[in-house]
C-alpha cells in the first residue's frame, strides 16, 4: 500500500535530521571531523552501491538542481560504468542481490568505479546523498558487526556508541516500500533513471 509521496518527503527529512544528530553526537564526543578535507576515498569503487526509492527521490533533487553539462557528465559516466559491467554478465538485478559487492571486482580502481556523483573528488549532490554516504567515517552499526572506515577512528572505534546504520536503512526500505517499490537500485542505474537527458 503506497503512502502520500509528500508525507514520506517529510519522513525521510526526519529521518535525515535524525542521522545528523547522530553524527553529531560521535563528531562531538570525538572532538573534531574523522575525515581529511581532501578524502574522498570512500567514494571510490561504489558505482554499485545500492540505493532506495526514498534516498532515489531525494537525490533527484540534488540532480535535478544541477547545469545540465553537469548532469550529462554524470550520466554518461553512470552509462560507462553499467556498459563494463553488462559486458561482464551484470544486470541491476544481480548486483542488488550481493549489495554489488562482486561487481566491485570489476569496477575497482577504475574512474568509472567512482560514484557517478563524484565530480573533480566533490560530491555534486552533498545535501541530498545516501544515507551510507551521510554515516561513512564514523563507527557504525551495520546489523553485522561494527564498520568503520579505515583511515578514521584507528584503534577507539569500539569507545564509541556507533551511528545506527541498519536502523537507518530499515526505515529507508520502510519508507521505500510506502512509496510503493520493494527493491533496491545500483546507483550508476540510478541516476540513468533520474537524468533526463533531454
Amino acid at each position: 500500500m503506497s503512502t502520500d509521496p509528500a508525507q514520506v518527503k517529510e519522513k525521510y527529512r526526519q529521518l535525515v535530521s535524525e542521522i545528523n544528530q547522530d553524527v553529531d553526537r560521535i563528531r562531538q564526543e570525538y572532538g573534531k571531523y574523522p575525515c581529511p578535507t581532501d578524502c574522498f576515498q570512500c567514494c571510490n569503487n561504489t558505482s554499485t552501491i545500492p540505493i532506495s526509492e526514498v534516498e532515489a527521490r531525494d537525490l533527484q533533487i540534488g540532480l535535478n538542481a544541477l547545469p545540465r553539462q553537469i548532469r550529462l557528465h554524470i550520466y554518461n559516466k553512470a552509462l560507462k560504468t553499467i556498459k563494463v559491467l553488462e559486458s561482464k554478465g551484470f544486470t541491476s538485478d544481480s548486483m542488488v542481490k550481493d549489495s554489488g559487492l562482486e561487481a566491485i571486482d570489476i569496477i575497482k580502481g577504475q574512474s568509472y568505479g567512482q560514484c557517478p556523483m563524484l565530480i573533480g573528488g566533490v560530491c555534486s549532490v552533498y545535501e541530498h546523498r545516501p544515507v551510507i554516504c551521510r554515516v561513512w567515517g564514523y563507527p557504525i552499526d551495520n546489523g553485522n558487526e561494527l564498520a568503520c572506515c579505515r583511515k578514521t577512528f584507528i584503534g577507539q572505534r569500539r569507545n564509541f556508541n556507533p551511528v545506527k546504520y541498519s536502523l537507518y536503512w530499515q526505515k529507508c526500505k520502510t519508507l521505500s516500500e510506502d512509496l510503493g517499490v520493494f527493491k533496491k537500485t545500483p546507483a550508476c542505474y540510478t541516476v540513468l533513471k533520474l537524468i533526463d537527458t533531454k
